[in-house]
């Protein structure tokens, strides 16, 4: 796949948005299997061996003395809430998938805790490279219905060990930079009301880097906001506490997104458009008009201009 800039990427997943295809892939999927390991029904998730352990407490140990320094780096992060994740003793954890790197972000903010990371068994590639990412924890979801049986029995023995954190990407598709939410699959859920262990949300949120940064070319930096967490109901079956985690995770992760950005929560549609949120917010457009048209920013942000340049328009709010 050519390269492509960020302003492509966020016009394919503004027209996915506006037609509710919210796990479209914008990446090339072609290129991404390519190399890739077969997960089948014998493929061991955490292999009982010494050299397999040995890789894992170095690979671990070396995050541990990377990671705060890397994402630093990187994303001047900043993580809100951090001891919502400190304080529970295992959980599902359910992230966003807005860049290559959130993975990097994810491993950090578990330390405490034994981490394991889900994701497409396409990411799990042959050579040094899958060995080290099984090492750092790495579940592959599989097409194959009996591997994904053994995954389910690997991840109850996880929680039955205690002071573990499984990380999802509820969303599935990755959709780089994004600012709205998406719809969260119920996968990461059954796992969480089957073996009784909260949810915790975290969402991975962007603004724009000090004038600093901005000379060395960083474009945008990170806050994470660690949301509370949320315990399955006792009262409930496990099919109905899967419906209630689903919910109650996206209107935590809604309302994050609503209050970094400046969205109204109350009139937040995911179809539309960040900016379009962010009009919608200050009440320049109508959001019911704006959904039946195709999403044009840069048409949009033309046709109001006068109209922007004319209003005192809260500071805060960041149109561009």
């Amino acid at each position: 796949m050519s390269k492509i800039t960020q302003k492509e990427f966020d016009q394919m997943h503004a027209q996915y948005a506006r037609i509710e295809a919210y796990d479209q892939w914008a990446w090339a999927l072609s290129n991404v299997t390519e190399n890739a390991m077969t997960v089948d029904k014998d493929y061991q998730f955490r292999p009982n061996t010494a050299s397999f352990k040995i890789g894992r407490f170095l690979v671990r140990s070396l995050a541990r003395i990377l990671l705060p320094v890397l994402n630093k780096i990187l994303f001047d992060l900043k993580i809100d809430g951090k001891d919502n994740i400190k304080k529970v003793d295992s959980a599902i954890r359910v992230s966003n998938h807005v860049m290559p790197l959130d993975t990097l972000v994810n491993f950090q903010l578990a330390f405490g805790h034994r981490h394991y990371m889900t994701g497409a068994e396409f990411n799990l590639k042959k050579g040094i490279g899958g060995k080290f990412f099984r090492a750092g924890g790495f579940l592959p979801l599989a097409s194959s219905i009996k591997a994904m049986s053994n995954l389910d029995k690997e991840i109850s023995t996880i929680f039955q060990e205690g002071n573990s954190i499984v990380t999802f990407y509820a969303e599935q598709a990755i959709w780089k930079q994004y600012k709205n939410s998406r719809p969260l699959k119920k996968g990461a859920f059954h796992y969480a009301s089957k073996n009784d262990v909260p949810v915790v949300m975290t969402v991975i949120l962007f603004r724009k880097p000090n004038w600093i940064r901005r000379m060395f070319g960083f474009k945008k930096d990170c806050t994470v906001k660690v949301c509370p967490a949320i315990y399955p109901k006792k009262e409930l079956s496990v099919k109905e506490n899967i419906t209630y985690l689903q919910e109650a995770t996206q209107e935590a992760y809604d309302r994050a997104v609503c209050e970094f950005y400046g969205y109204d929560y109350e009139k937040y549609d995911m179809r539309l458009t960040p900016l379009e949120n962010k009009l919608v917010a200050q009440g320049l457009i109508d959001k019911e008009e704006t959904l039946l048209t195709k999403p044009n920013d840069s048409a949009l942000l033309q046709k109001l201009m006068p109209e922007l340049s004319q209003r005192q328009i809260d500071k805060k709010v960041d149109f561009y």
